[in-house]
């Protein structure tokens, strides 16, 4: 069974629904879902070296998001969240960074992944957590997405 070796939770303010993911080099995230090479184009949009993820309520609503990134000994277990996207992203530093989908916006968390120049096999899964919507009212109250974007060789 494998083993969570590192975790970090932060959260990130989404522009119009998207946020990307990608390596920090020298301060700033560096790769093609930041440096407009990549266009979104479902709920998660995966280059070789990077991801542009759209939230769950991408009507213009800005709300905040949660993101955990866990480094794993091998494949993580299998849980209810909802699993968006399992691939490969090459990575050539060992810090990834969470930023607004959007130009010049300073990204809002750093997690080591431990070694760099690596190809990691990497699952994004999400759960979104709302209050019941009530009479009277056209939408849940309150509602919170999260995310866990998984590492493990």
């Amino acid at each position: 069974m494998s083993s969570l070796l590192r975790s970090l939770t932060d959260e990130v303010r989404p522009e119009y629904g998207l946020f990307a993911v990608a390596n920090v080099i020298d301060g700033r995230l560096v790769g093609s879902s930041v440096d407009g090479t990549m266009e979104p184009r479902t709920r998660i949009t995966a280059g070789h070296d990077g991801l542009i993820v759209e939230t769950a309520y991408s009507d213009r609503y800005v709300h905040t998001v949660h993101n955990r990134f866990e480094r794993w000994d091998g494949p993580p277990p299998v849980d209810d969240w909802e699993e968006l996207w399992s691939g490969r992203l090459l990575l050539k530093s060992e810090l990834i960074g969470v930023e607004p989908w959007a130009a010049g916006y300073p990204h809002d968390m750093e997690f080591d992944l431990g070694q760099g120049h690596t190809t990691w096999s990497t699952r994004v899964a999400t759960k979104v957590l709302r209050t019941e919507q009530e009479p009277g009212f056209r939408h849940a109250i309150a509602r919170i997405e999260l995310y866990k974007i998984q590492f493990w060789t």
